[in-house]
């Protein structure tokens, strides 16, 4: 039922020689027991159309479930992503960044982004490798500048974000990009561990307080336990920022791609085999008995039936083994 390869080769093998032996040795005495080899065959046929059509309704019915719930866990994970891009938007605009370092990203550097700068040896981008040239003019914060703005863009190709808004869902482009970079380690590193070093450059007492507040009730709504007596603090957005890297990027990027992936390939090989019962096993010696055709599509009938129980014989194992497994 997982499509393998050897019971497939095997059942197919075992077929072509069911038709040779039929053809060699069948004769016209064998006549009356064809007629009722197919009449079982028909009804062979349609208890095992009934069994496999109940089983792609069951497995469709348990992934609709668990789509179910994975779709509850993208939700939770996406409003939180929706607050951790507010607390982004926050800081841009505040006054946490050395003066004149805003103007000098935005103004200078007005098209390029984060991940143009992290990949500037793919040679995409001119632009990279000037801002490389000329960076460090405020003590490396620049590119934790240009981090903060990638959290609120949409498009990894883009670099504005003026007018920002969340989206319902996250494009799996963009989560990538974001995960692969590490987006929101520079909040954890700079305002962590490095915080002594740079504190002339980023002042977290310049962020306004009313602005303070806002990005602790996000921080609680994030996680009321971990973020629980904590106040506003560059501590508390090293935190926010380890947070956002190590797990709920991530962890979107890999549910987000499971809710996307295709069919399972056990109920496309089901719906074969329902498909080749219908034609050989129930339509195909219907038409022969009714109109009495040549022995020949009996035999074909009954090697193409026979040759799929063999298959659901060979591979039920390794499916019922992957179920359990699995």
């Amino acid at each position: 039922m997982v499509a393998p390869f050897i019971p497939a080769f095997i059942s197919v093998c075992g077929g072509i020689t069911m038709m040779i032996s039929l053809e060699l040795f069948f004769t016209n005495d064998h006549l009356p027991e064809l007629k009722n080899i197919l009449l079982l065959l028909l009804f062979l046929s349609s208890i095992l159309v009934v069994v496999l059509l109940g089983f792609i309704l069951s497995k469709t019915a348990r992934l609709k479930f668990s789509g179910d719930s994975l779709s509850q866990e993208i939700q939770k994970l996406t409003q939180q992503v929706h607050y951790f891009r507010d607390i982004a938007d926050i800081l841009l605009r505040s006054s946490v960044w050395a003066p004149g370092l805003k103007e000098y990203i935005d103004e200078e550097f007005s098209s390029l982004n984060y991940f143009l700068v992290k990949e500037f040896y793919k040679g995409r981008s001119k632009l990279a490798l000037e801002y490389i040239e000329e960076k460090d003019r405020y003590g490396e914060t620049e590119i934790l500048y240009l981090e903060t703005k990638a959290l609120l863009l949409n498009d990894p190709s883009k670099s504005s974000v003026k007018g920002y808004m969340n989206p319902k869902e996250y494009d799996v482009r963009m989560l990538k990009k974001w995960t692969e970079h590490k987006v929101g380690m520079g909040w954890n590193h700079y305002f962590g561990f490095k915080y002594n070093q740079f504190k002339e450059e980023l002042d977290i007492h310049r962020v306004y307080e009313r602005h303070q507040e806002r990005i602790l009730k996000y921080a609680i709504q994030l996680d009321p336990i971990r973020y629980r007596g904590m106040g506003f603090s560059e501590e508390l957005i090293s935190k926010l920022g380890m947070h956002l890297s190590e797990e709920v990027l991530p962890q979107l990027l890999s549910l987000t791609s499971q809710s996307v992936r295709k069919v399972p390939k056990v109920i496309t090989v089901a719906y074969i085999l329902i498909v080749l019962l219908v034609m050989f096993g129930v339509i195909q010696p219907t038409i022969t008995l009714l109109f009495g055709l040549h022995v020949v599509f009996g035999f074909i009938s009954i090697t193409v039936v026979v040759s799929i129980i063999f298959f659901l014989m060979l591979s039920i194992y390794p499916f019922v083994k992957r179920e359990i497994n699995g």
